[in-house]
């Protein structure tokens, strides 16, 4: 039986069985019809009402901001209040500096002004790197950028959120070629910043010539937004994190994700991720947990965990 939501653990020696694994069809590769490469992520559009938690909306978000690595590290409020900036200016971006939008129209990531004042406070203050290809030197490079740039709120409870993009991220963003289509329906109902941000991993390869990849523990651990210092050992991070993460993003979105845990000697060394879209089944089964109540979900979760065979003794 292949489980989804196992995190299986492979000797180094065991990494053949990756590649029969693959080869078998277990995790299938197959080379889809890629988009011309002269199209970037500017040229796609948001569309639907993607800052209204009770529609469907399409958010587009540029590979850089999908594997950025948080130096200030955000919660899942945060997170997708961010993405809301982005959704809202995205159309515009190319040709507009200043943005503006409705305080009242981002209550899906805060109920309160005070709390999306502390907010907009804290993506102010948001340090992240990201890896590009600089626009003057054509090279790969890191960038250690602000989120956002100058803005203002106003006041008054229905007032606007004025803001901007800094000009370096704004000339990444510009140039960007690969990015993540986001879901709204499926964002909102992740309950967890680390489910937010797997999800936004697997969108961005989904439609890609590959359906596995390889990070580092580290890697992974700052791709998911873990804080340094925070779950530093593998079982809690496997623990808090990654299962949990694994749980709900197989449960309510449109693909499975697998994780491999490859050691070397008694140590995880590295992660094998691969996933696959669901089945017509998968993705009804899929909707109706997404349109059920969120009490009793968790639940759920764990009676399909009960199911999975771990391979540890196996492999």
């Amino acid at each position: 039986m292949t489980s989804h939501l196992s995190i299986r653990t492979l000797n180094a020696v065991s990494m053949r069985k990756i590649s029969q694994l693959i080869d078998a069809g277990s995790f299938e590769v197959h080379e889809e019809a890629k988009l011309p490469s002269k199209l970037l992520a500017t040229d796609m559009k948001v569309t639907g009402q993607p800052l209204d938690p009770a529609h469907m909306g399409r958010i587009i978000k540029p590979r850089e901001l999908v594997d950025i690595i948080e130096l200030t590290p955000l919660n899942r409020s945060e997170t997708i209040l961010y993405n809301q900036l982005l959704a809202n200016a995205w159309n515009n971006i190319n040709t507009q500096r200043i943005h503006k939008v409705l305080k009242a129209s981002l209550r899906g990531s805060h109920q309160s002004n005070d709390r999306l004042e502390d907010a907009f406070d804290k993506l102010m203050a948001a340090w992240a790197k990201i890896r590009a290809r600089d626009p003057q030197t054509g090279r790969m490079s890191t960038f250690r950028v602000h989120l956002i740039g100058t803005n203002k709120e106003e006041d008054r409870e229905d007032g606007y959120f004025y803001y901007t993009f800094p000009p370096d991220l704004l000339a990444v963003i510009q140039q960007s070629k690969a990015w993540a289509t986001i879901k709204t329906h499926i964002m909102y109902a992740l309950r967890s910043k680390y489910s937010i941000r797997l999800y936004e991993m697997i969108e961005r390869r989904i439609g890609m010539y590959k359906q596995h990849e390889e990070f580092t523990v580290d890697e992974f651990r700052a791709m998911l937004g873990v804080p340094a210092g925070k779950l530093e050992r593998f079982a809690e991070f496997n623990k808090h994190c990654l299962k949990p993460a694994l749980a709900e993003v197989n449960q309510l979105t449109d693909f499975y994700v697998d994780v491999l845990a490859v050691k070397r000697g008694r140590a995880v060394d590295k992660l094998m991720v691969a996933w696959h879209k669901k089945s017509v089944k998968e993705l009804q089964a899929a909707f109706d947990e997404r349109e059920r109540s969120r009490v009793g979900r968790e639940a759920r979760q764990n009676r399909k965990l009960e199911t999975i065979r771990f391979d540890d003794e196996n492999s």
